[in-house]
């Protein structure tokens, strides 16, 4: 009998316990939701919506793209995020790019080749620090195959050659696959560097001013294919998955050379 007591007494104990711990739970994701929706009510969101929403959309919107002016506000958090994680660095850094706008600093070269660098404009900084904060705090959503409805296929020229590029861009193409083939590493961070490493050198390719008309749309069209490759690396947390990723963008580096080649 006391046996029995004793067992009951547990299973009462135990199943108040997982009660609990579901409710613990149910409230925190009640909480989280509710700061998702009150972030639109706040002077950061509504100073972003007047002071950004300007220029930017604040998602990429496949019927608007003759409309677009500048890059849409997630694809400026989903280029920023990867590199600057925690929130202040985060915040910093947009507050400097908006502050300072600058080709070398800027980690979205192919918007800048596409829409010219952004105007420096005069903010109060205790706005702007107010929008960069919602900026690293929304969720803006996804857009995954928003990039290739914007730039299309690659092809080759109207001659069915493969475009021809000045000799140091093709250098600098083969730099980044021999970085890529020569890397060794069971180090997250160190596949973390070559994803910032591989982004240095594409930006430099994506940012010469001497390539326009369709040999800029195909040189975009390349890259575009592999920047979601080359982010999601600086910001991998997973081996393996840094590993398959270096796999995915060899292939596509190689793809390089069918539709481009030295003059």
């Amino acid at each position: 009998m006391v046996d029995l007591l004793k067992l009951l007494t547990v299973a009462i104990t135990l199943n108040v316990f997982l009660i609990s711990c579901n409710n613990k739970q149910t409230k925190t994701e009640d909480v989280t939701a509710i700061t998702q929706s009150d972030l639109i009510k706040t002077e950061g969101y509504k100073l972003m919506e007047s002071k950004c929403y300007i220029c930017h959309f604040e998602t990429p919107d496949p019927a608007k793209m003759n409309q677009m002016i500048a890059p849409p506000m997630l694809r400026i958090k989903e280029h920023y995020l990867p590199n600057y994680q925690n929130k202040e660095d985060f915040i910093a850094a947009i507050m400097n790019i908006v502050n300072n706008p600058s080709e070398e600093k800027t980690l979205m070269p192919g918007a800048v080749k596409k829409f010219n660098l952004m105007p420096k404009l005069n903010y109060n900084q205790d706005e702007l620090k107010l929008i960069a904060e919602t900026i690293y705090e929304y969720e803006f959503g996804s857009a995954p195959k928003m990039a290739m409805l914007m730039m299309g296929d690659l092809r080759l020229d109207d001659n069915g050659n493969p475009w021809k590029l000045k000799p140091e861009t093709i250098e600098k193409a083969d730099s980044i696959l021999n970085r890529l083939y020569s890397f060794k590493s069971n180090n997250i961070k160190d596949y973390n560097q070559l994803g910032k490493d591989v982004f240095e050198q594409a930006k430099f390719i994506m940012l010469d001013k001497s390539y326009t008309g369709d040999k800029f749309d195909q040189i975009h069209n390349f890259f575009y294919s592999v920047e979601d490759d080359m982010h999601a690396l600086i910001e991998e947390k997973s081996i393996e998955n840094a590993k398959t990723t270096v796999e995915d963008m060899k292939t596509k580096f190689n793809n390089f050379y069918n539709f481009f080649s030295a003059e």
